[in-house]
């Protein structure tokens, strides 16, 4: 079973019961206070979604860290705590490991203003970090959901795709990197992932009506806020903003730079869908946004277009693997 039936098949069968305001099927929950808690959790494992090889241990604290944060941006929340769970073999990480790891979480979440204020350690089969990140808003109904967007609005993004897939390619083929003159660049846009918080929070008090993160790329991420809004939703490929060096990255390899960019993933910008008044306002608070596409009606999903024209969709739409 993929990861996306399996996620379907939870949504469909989860009860929500008396507290939960929102529950399985966005990219954060929200329960009932004041002010209203967001709560959303990760998972990292080696081997599915780092490789020690290709990055330090700060690199993987981080990025830990991002993940789970960004989901919080996507709701427009102010992050406020962190609860790590980490499991490792029996001698993988010493004492100097242990403080490389937490230093990599720790800085990211003190810049965003967030303590790490507990979890659990234990060990097992490979080194994997459980992040669960606990957010505020002033009420329940500030959040922003995947489930808002209207006929009439624009698809954004809070900046350029496709650093993070060109990075771990780069990774994989050493002799690659050494021909990008950005390869520098691309390796950190998929070590070290920027969360963009102070953003997610922006957009929603300039009234966006959907928001997400793009963890698992802009194509199949956009498909999903159609879906969950009960909309159509028209990317342009022409207009996927591209992270410098993805370009010639794909050409290295052979592929289209604006599909690669829109489906390889783990990129932690924001995908929202706003109105034009919301557009202008975001855009005077200091919020880059790009814009890639339409919001319309009807409920069929993900549509493409290139120079106009309507174009098939990939057979695969992101980022996703069997569980």
């Amino acid at each position: 079973m993929s990861e996306l039936e399996l996620l379907d098949r939870i949504a469909r069968t989860s009860v929500r019961r008396a507290g939960t305001v929102l529950g399985v099927g966005d990219d954060a929950a929200v329960l009932e206070g004041a002010p209203a808690i967001v709560v959303t959790t990760d998972l990292l494992v080696e081997d599915v979604h780092f490789r020690r090889a290709h990055c330090t241990l700060r690199d993987i604290g981080h990025k830990a860290v991002a993940v789970s944060l960004s989901d919080l941006a996507a709701m427009g929340a102010a992050p406020r705590a962190l609860f790590v769970g980490l499991a490792a073999p029996a001698g993988a990480l010493d004492t100097a490991g242990h403080d490389e790891l937490r230093a990599g979480m720790d800085a990211l979440a003190a810049a965003h203003g967030a303590t790490i204020a507990g979890g659990d350690l234990t060990r097992g089969p490979a080194l994997m970090l459980a992040v669960t990140a606990v957010g505020t808003l002033d009420d329940p109904s500030d959040a922003v959901t995947r489930a808002g967007a209207h006929p009439g609005d624009v698809l954004a993004v809070t900046g350029p795709l496709g650093g993070a897939v060109a990075g771990r390619a780069l990774a994989d083929d050493p002799d690659l990197a050494g021909r990008v003159p950005d390869a520098a660049a691309l390796r950190a846009a998929d070590s070290r992932p920027q969360p963009r918080v102070s953003a997610g929070r922006r957009l929603a008090t300039a009234g966006a009506h959907a928001m997400l993160d793009c963890s698992d790329g802009l194509l199949l991420d956009a498909d999903r806020l159609a879906r969950a809004s009960g909309v159509r939703v028209v990317v342009d490929l022409d207009a996927v903003p591209l992270a410098a060096g993805v370009a010639a990255v794909a050409d290295a390899l052979g592929r289209e730079a604006d599909l690669m960019a829109a489906t390889g993933g783990e990129d932690f910008e924001l995908i929202v869908a706003l109105d034009e008044g919301g557009l202008a306002r975001a855009r005077a608070a200091g919020v880059g946004l790009h814009v890639v596409g339409s919001i319309e009606a009807g409920a069929d999903g993900l549509r493409l277009r290139r120079h106009g024209r309507p174009v098939a969709p990939p057979r695969e739409l992101g980022w996703a693997h069997d569980v």
